[in-house]
């Protein structure tokens, strides 16, 4: 609900609460007063009382989140133009930092009143580390955890190590080394490639509205009039979700190791981006994992038939489309498939055995691949089926809380010499608009 829309209904309540305390005297000095009426009337006035103390903690929520807005600059979204001041963005825990110069991306104002950026693929985090950070940098990731294991040996080390936060729930990564970690994820995943958009979390919640339904309006005669109509909302709310790794390193390649730091920040990347595409497409939103792309409520669907059926043709990439416009949202960024039904595309010909053109509404529209999407999935009487997913990926949101966590495991693999590292990392994932996306299920094997 809007601010004016909260203090209509705040208003509504305060006159049918006076209502009921008018309804209340009058029965009460009546000579045979009505209990069971009374008590409905108290029963009401309790609802209703409670329904304002909401309302007043939703207008407070609504008047600092205004009031922060006031108090940002009226300038660009970006972050410092030559003559405009740094606008301040809260990416990290703790204090906020400047957006960098170049950072031409949207905002995003949180139910807390923060200003977090919404990174797209071309966008780092580590443009946003403080300067005054970046010494963890020079240690690398490789380094940070020899100091943990080994325990700090230079003065770099132990200042690294005393920003690390250690505790007994593992060592917190300093800031530009968890940078370093998720954009490397970032760019290793096909979802982000495809233009999903990142919104860093610096607590475990983050609330924003999206539009699940666009008004409509109507011409009209002169005098008659206006059609009313609204566009439907509702809230999201991402909350951080756990994953976690397991990397084991013998002593000695962790005590001797040159590339050590670089093999490490792959491993990890690769590892954290391929658990990203999986959530984001396919997430079941059950238990501890977030709801994907396929999983959610109000998305296109096009189906390859009852038991599904191989590709032939572009027909039903064409038909998702037409289901994507049809509901006003026919912008394609990307399509993403299984390598198996991206062969089998490659592989389409026409009656002649020439390789089938592509037509022009998909020839600028790039195909992603990744294992992420599964091959076994049941169609009536096939469990060999796949999916293909299309659409606005810049509606696709995958909120990550930018600490990172680090634990070392030190007596658990010393039998074989080795030392094991885990990894924490936490996201959610959340659609804007979920008819913008669209889903083709059943594709088959040729």
């Amino acid at each position: 609900m809007t601010r004016l829309q909260l203090l209509e209904r705040r208003a509504a309540i305060g006159r049918e609460r006076a209502d009921l305390k008018d309804s209340f005297a009058t029965l009460a000095v009546a000579e045979a007063p009505d209990d069971a009426k009374l008590t409905e009337l108290r029963t009401r006035d309790a609802q209703l009382a409670n329904q304002y103390a909401n309302v007043e903690q939703a207008l407070a929520m609504a008047e600092a989140a205004e009031e922060a807005e006031r108090r940002q600059a009226g300038t660009v979204i970006a972050g410092t133009g030559a003559g405009l001041p740094a606008r301040e963005v809260r990416v990290f825990s703790g204090a906020p930092s400047a957006a960098p110069a170049a950072f031409d991306g949207a905002t995003l104002l949180t139910q807390h009143g923060d200003r977090v950026p919404v990174l797209e693929a071309r966008h780092r985090l580590a443009d946003f580390v403080p300067a005054s950070e970046n010494r963890a940098s020079e240690l690398g990731v490789g380094g940070f955890l020899r100091a943990l294991y080994l325990g700090p040996q230079t003065e770099l080390e132990r200042r690294v190590l005393a920003e690390g936060s250690i505790g007994t729930g593992g060592a917190l990564v300093p800031t530009p080394l968890a940078a370093e970690v998720i954009d490397l994820a970032r760019s290793s995943s096909v979802a982000f490639r495809a233009g999903a958009r990142t919104i860093p979390m610096t607590s475990q919640t983050l609330r924003f509205a999206r539009v699940v339904e666009d008004p409509e309006g109507a011409w009209r005669n002169e005098n008659a009039p206006i059609v009313e109509d609204q566009p439907a909302f509702d809230a999201v709310t991402m909350t951080a979700k756990s994953w976690a790794l397991i990397v084991r390193c013998s002593r000695e390649l962790l005590e001797d190791g040159q590339n050590t730091d670089a093999q490490l920040r792959n491993v990890f990347a690769a590892a954290a981006g391929l658990a990203l595409d999986r959530a984001v497409l396919t997430g079941s939103g059950t238990g501890p994992e977030p709801r994907g792309v396929v999983n959610t409520p109000g998305i296109q669907t096009v189906s390859m038939g009852t038991n599904g059926s191989a590709l032939f043709g572009y027909g039903p990439v064409l038909d998702a489309v037409l289901a994507l416009e049809t509901a006003n949202s026919g912008t394609v960024t990307a399509v993403v498939a299984h390598p198996r039904t991206a062969r089998a595309i490659y592989g389409l010909v026409d009656t002649a055995g020439q390789p089938l053109q592509l037509p022009p509404r998909l020839a600028s529209v790039p195909l992603l691949t990744t294992t992420s999407l599964s091959v076994t999935e049941t169609q009536g009487t096939s469990n060999a089926a796949s999916s293909m997913v299309l659409g606005d990926w810049s509606t696709v949101f995958v909120g990550m809380r930018t600490a990172l966590t680090i634990s070392v495991l030190n007596e658990r693999f010393a039998d074989t010499g080795q030392v094991g590292f885990v990894l924490w990392m936490r996201a959610d994932v959340a659609l804007a608009r979920p008819a913008a996306m669209a889903r083709i299920t059943g594709v088959v094997k040729p």
